[in-house]
C-alpha cells in the first residue's frame, strides 16, 4: 500500500532565510511565501531545574493550569499562567520513585479532569487526580496499570473510550489495554523505535512511527493485523510526529538543514483559518534552529500560502512540545528547563 493512499505528508522544506532580530522578546519573521507580520511576546519562564522537561497539557475548564512532566526525576510541575502566559506559581510534585521517569501525559476525556500520565522507567500508566483547581495540593493517584510483559518503556499515551494506546519506545512495542478491564490487552512488536501513534479518524486503525527505520506502522485492532509502511526517501527521513488533521493523519520528518522538525499541532481555529504549527527542535540535529512556525495552508490543504517564523531566544534548548491554549503557545524546552510561552498583542492566537 503506497504511502499517499493513507497519509496527507508534509514536508516542510527548508527554505528559511531568517531576519535579523532586533529583541530578543520578538519574534523573527520570514517570507516564504507571502509575509506576514504580527506584533507578539515571548517569554521564556524559568522551571525548577532538570536534566528532561517533556510533556505540557492543560484540563480543558481550566486553562490558567498547565502540568508539565519532568523525566529525569520523576516530577510533575503545576503551573498556574497568566493571560500572557507568564507563571505566577508553580509546584512540584515526585510522582512514583525518583527514578520512574514520568513522562507522557493526556488529559482524560472518559474520568473528567483527570489525567493518565507514563511512567517510562517504572513501566506503569497511572490515572492521577491533579487537584486542578489547587496548585499547592499533591496529585493523587487513583489508578495504577502496569504494562504487559515483555513491554517496556511506555512513552506516550491516548484514550479511547475504554481503551489505552501507548508507544512502548524502549523495545519497540504498541501496548493496546482496556483500562476498565487491564486484562484486556494486546502487544504488537513495531520496529525500532516508535515515538508517537494515534488512530486514523477515517480507517479506525492505529498508526505509529517508527524513528529510526523511516516507516509507519498500521494496526487494525479489530483483527490484529499489521503492516509496514516505508517513508519514501524522497519524502523524509524519521518520521517523527504524527497527528489527526484535515483528509487523515498528517505527519513531519525532520528534513532541512535550518529546521528539524519533530512536532506538528493544529491550531484550534484550523478549521477555518487553515492554521497549524510545527516545531524545530535541537533533538533532531544540534545546529539546527529552536523554533516555531505558524503556516497557512491554501483551502484544499495541498499548498502553504503564508510562514511565520518565531525562533527561541535560548538555543540549544531541544524544544520538545507544543501547548495551545486560547491566548497562548506553550513549548517546552527540554534541556534548559524552560516554559516558552507566545503570546499575540490584541487578539487571539487563532487569528
Amino acid at each position: 500500500m503506497h504511502l499517499s493512499n493513507i497519509f496527507l505528508l508534509f514536508i516542510l522544506a527548508s527554505s528559511f532565510t531568517l531576519a535579523k532580530p532586533t529583541s530578543t522578546n520578538r519574534s523573527i519573521i520570514t517570507r516564504a511565501p507571502a509575509f506576514s507580520s504580527t506584533a507578539h511576546h515571548v517569554i521564556e519562564n524559568i522551571l525548577p531545574h532538570a536534566v528532561e522537561t517533556h510533556e505540557v497539557i492543560h484540563i480543558p475548564d481550566s486553562e490558567n493550569m498547565l502540568f508539565i512532566s519532568q523525566k529525569s526525576n520523576s516530577v510533575l510541575l503545576k503551573v498556574r499562567v497568566d493571560p500572557h502566559g507568564l507563571v505566577h506559581d508553580l509546584a512540584a510534585f515526585n510522582i512514583g520513585h525518583s527514578t520512574d521517569g514520568l513522562h507522557g501525559l493526556v488529559a482524560s476525556t472518559y474520568y473528567p479532569g483527570l489525567v493518565w500520565v507514563t511512567l517510562q522507567s517504572g513501566n506503569k500508566l497511572l490515572l492521577l487526580d491533579p487537584a486542578k483547581d489547587s496548585i499547592h495540593t499533591p496529585p493523587k493517584i487513583i489508578k495504577e496499570i502496569n504494562v504487559p510483559q515483555p513491554g517496556q518503556g511506555p512513552h506516550r499515551i491516548l484514550e479511547y473510550g475504554q481503551e489505552l494506546w501507548s508507544t512502548l519506545m524502549d523495545n519497540s512495542y504498541i501496548l493496546r489495554i482496556n483500562h476498565v478491564k487491564p486484562s484486556d490487552y494486546s502487544l504488537y512488536r513495531t520496529l525500532p523505535e516508535p515515538i508517537f501513534g494515534v488512530i486514523h479518524p477515517l480507517n479506525n486503525k492505529y498508526y505509529t512511527s517508527e524513528r529510526l527505520v523511516s516507516a509507519f506502522m498500521a494496526i487494525d485492532p479489530v483483527t490484529g493485523a499489521t503492516h509496514q509502511i516505508p517513508v519514501p526517501a524522497e519524502q523524509g527521513l524519521q518520521p517523527l510526529g504524527i497527528m489527526e488533521g484535515p483528509g487523515g493523519l498528517w505527519l513531519q520528518s525532520p528534513l532541512g538543514k535550518d529546521a528539524a522538525l519533530l512536532y506538528i499541532v493544529f491550531d484550534l481555529e484550523h478549521t477555518t483559518n487553515r492554521v497549524l504549527w510545527l516545531l524545530s527542535s535541537s533533538i533532531i540535529n544540534d545546529r539546527a534552529l529552536n523554533m516555531m512556525i505558524r503556516v497557512t495552508m491554501d483551502e484544499q490543504w495541498e499548498h502553504i500560502v503564508a510562514e511565520e517564523v518565531t525562533v527561541f531566544p535560548t538555543q540549544l534548548s531541544k524544544a520538545h512540545r507544543i501547548l495551545q491554549t486560547r491566548t497562548n503557545m506553550f513549548v517546552t524546552l527540554l534541556a534548559s528547563s524552560k516554559l516558552l510561552s507566545y503570546y499575540p498583542h490584541g487578539s487571539s492566537i487563532a487569528q
